[in-house]
């Protein structure tokens, strides 16, 4: 899609070895958001992105207070950590953990505290029931579940000093030595009855739970010297202006997480700062022209900085034309078990960028591996996949916001928010492949003069014409199989068809925006458009016929469309959203913590649930049918139970997220 002159130049330059030395400078950091760690690396990238020619670097800076909120984003504390260690005492004596030495060791946003004496264990620790019959008012106890979750109810409920988490092993796997992720992230007003946590090895926490399960007394001994109070918030915004500043395309990725955090999210600062360095270089030496729009780089602490940043920076929102998020793009593919995830905009949002960075992601997945950078000899797995709301992005693609946005992201990681998410999981070849993808999208979008707009077009149309016959061999299939009612069946398969069809319109409706088109390329447009539809004609002209065989098979009449029902009347009500901004996925829990029993399993077996609330959002912008809503839900993330989406809506309405009215 770009031209060469363009294009050859900036892969030249794009140096995986490189963007895996900034992940290991920015890795070495403890980047807890709030923290000194997190100010440190900010200050590391901002040095270096100062350096660079033509770049205007700035750092942002906003009050941490742990007091107020921004729509449903609770404020964070500041948090400050010296020194903690956790030691066993009996039946055995040994270290269990060291912040000093290993300091994701140290659950995050611990308070200070000392303790010595017994461990009590609670098991999940979700519920009172867990708690009965066990004193542990100023005591030291023992959960499976991740701190965050078990934070209300052990601290501010049942009293307890302190918690010890662990990784409970699954199935047969081997036990391991590695330790979790763990944050208590308590809400505005809590601080101070926030106790204190250390992450075990899994290993020891298996051990300590048969102890106790035995019947063993289990004794520690626990020092912390950390304290939650006020701060700073700091964004560092890297920019490189273009011939009209009024429009800008962000590259962001967020910089924080534990140390190491190598690949989460080192990697995707690491990828992006890589893009900095060639894009700067080649506007300065004059490989390539002044760019006709801005490209400003983001190092942001994950979630909480953004909405602060959207919310403070309305003017900047303002130019922003698309956002594209590194989150977690840099790890050995044979390591980690990974695959790098292209996560398009949703449906609510058509845009052209997800297929400007599908065909950069394709076109540099098949160049050959450079011997001089090393890496992987592996191909390079890629996928194009769904919307997802797990990042940064998903503040941007709002309805309240509507800015197209895009996630890279490697998953599965077996490493994830784990003490073995390590530098030497980093490939040089996987982080020169992402960060190569970030430069040529970067330019692709900033300097429209040097694309070929035939093949972005074409691109858009190929992708919803995929849509169209995967939605209708899919109808033909369950249809021929006879899966469930054919008076079932077709007017489903014929709504997706439509929806298939409604983004591809909407899409080249948008492409038209998105780019600056001739006359001819203006017609090319038109007859894309009418290639579209031919495609949605066929497809429903097959459905049409696997209808009929299938009534025929079960000894039904087949009905002309207009005596079936297209309407899937599963609810008899229509919702409205009454909240600025995307909504914190921790929202409803925080407002509703009995609901957190039922919504565990629920997001342990539906992985796609936050899309689909995010998604739910989106789409009651103004009143709209829920049947509607739950019908594009199933057509875009696959079929799910109703009654989760009426659980959903009925929170949501409790909370004052959503409001409702009957049909």
């Amino acid at each position: 899609m770009l031209l060469d002159e363009i294009k050859e130049p900036a892969l030249r330059l794009v140096s995986g070895r490189k963007a895996s030395d900034f992940v290991a400078l920015i890795s070495q950091f403890h980047r807890i958001q709030g923290s000194p760690g997190i100010d440190d690396a900010i200050q590391a990238v901002h040095e270096l992105a100062s350096g660079y020619p033509g770049v205007k670097s700035d750092i942002f800076s906003y009050d941490i207070e742990g007091k107020g909120s921004i729509e449903t984003w609770d404020e964070l504390y500041a948090w400050q950590a010296k020194s903690a260690t956790l030691e066993l005492l009996e039946p055995e004596s040994r270290i269990l953990a060291d912040y000093q030495a290993e300091p994701i060791s140290l659950v995050a946003h611990s308070q200070k505290g000392e303790y010595e004496g017994e461990v009590v264990y609670v098991g999940k620790g979700l519920t009172p029931e867990d708690y009965e019959g066990k004193e542990v008012r100023g005591k030291l106890i023992l959960t499976e579940s991740k701190a965050a979750r078990i934070h209300r109810m052990a601290f501010l409920e049942q009293g307890a000093a302190g918690v010890l988490t662990y990784v409970p092993p699954k199935g047969n796997d081997e036990i391991a030595q590695l330790r979790r992720y763990e944050g208590f992230w308590p809400e505005p007003g809590t601080g101070q009855q926030t106790g204190f946590g250390f992450a075990l090895r899994q290993a020891d926490g298996v051990k300590l739970k048969k102890l106790l399960e035995s019947g063993k007394e289990v004794r520690v001994k626990a020092s912390v010297d950390s304290a939650l109070g006020t701060g700073k918030a700091k964004i560092l915004s890297a920019l490189i202006e273009g011939k009209d500043p009024s429009k800008e395309y962000w590259i962001v990725a967020h910089i924080c997480h534990p140390h190491p955090g190598a690949n989460d999210n080192a990697s995707g600062a690491g990828s992006i700062l890589e893009a900095l360095r060639v894009i700067a270089r080649l506007v300065g030496e004059g490989t390539i022209p002044q760019l006709q729009h801005s490209i400003r780089f983001l190092w942001i602490p994950e979630w909480h900085g953004t909405i602060r940043f959207i919310d403070s920076e309305k003017d900047l929102v303002r130019r922003c034309r698309a956002v594209v998020n590194a989150d977690m793009v840099g790890a050995d593919p044979c390591k980690s078990g990974s695959v790098t995830h292209l996560f398009r905009t949703p449906y609510s949002v058509p845009s052209t960028l997800n297929n400007v960075v599908k065909q950069h992601l394709a076109d540099l997945a098949e160049k050959e591996r450079k011997d001089s950078e090393g890496g992987t000899r592996c191909p390079l797995a890629w996928k194009y996949d769904t919307y997802s709301a797990g990042s940064d992005h998903f503040m941007f693609t709002d309805s309240t916001l509507r800015i197209p946005a895009i996630m890279l992201n490697q998953h599965p990681d077996r490493f994830y928010h784990t003490s073995e998410d390590t530098m030497d999981k980093i490939d040089n070849r996987q982080m020169g492949y992402v960060s190569g993808v970030v430069v040529l999208t970067a330019l692709t979008l900033a300097i429209p003069d040097y694309v070929i707009k035939e093949e972005v077009l074409t691109s858009c149309r190929n992708e919803v014409i995929d849509i169209v016959q995967r939605v209708g061999f899919r109808g033909v299939r369950e249809l021929s199989r006879c899966l469930d009612s054919p008076e079932k069946l077709y007017p489903r398969y014929m709504r997706w068809l439509e929806y298939a069809f409604e983004l591809g319109r909407k899409t080249l409706e948008k492409a038209g925006e998105e780019w600056p088109l001739i006359a001819e390329q203006k017609a090319l447009l038109q007859s894309l458009k009418a290639s579209l539809e031919m495609s949605y004609t066929t497809e429903m002209m097959v459905l049409r016929k696997a209808y009929e065989g299938a009534c025929a098979e079960v000894g039904l009449e087949a009905k002309d469309e207009d005596q079936l029902e297209l309407d899937p009347s599963a609810f008899d009500i229509e919702v409205k959203r009454k909240i600025r901004y995307a909504m914190s996925p921790s929202y409803v829990i925080k407002e509703k913590p009995e609901k957190l029993v039922d919504y565990a399993p629920i997001f342990e077996e539906d992985p796609r649930i936050m899309n689909r609330i995010d998604e739910l959002l989106n789409l009651s912008e103004d009143w709209t049918s829920l049947s509607d809503i739950y019908d594009r839900l199933c057509f875009q993330f696959g079929p799910f139970d109703s009654k989760t989406l009426w659980m959903l809506v009925k929170d949501l309405e409790e909370v004052g997220v959503l409001e409702t009215r009957e049909t």
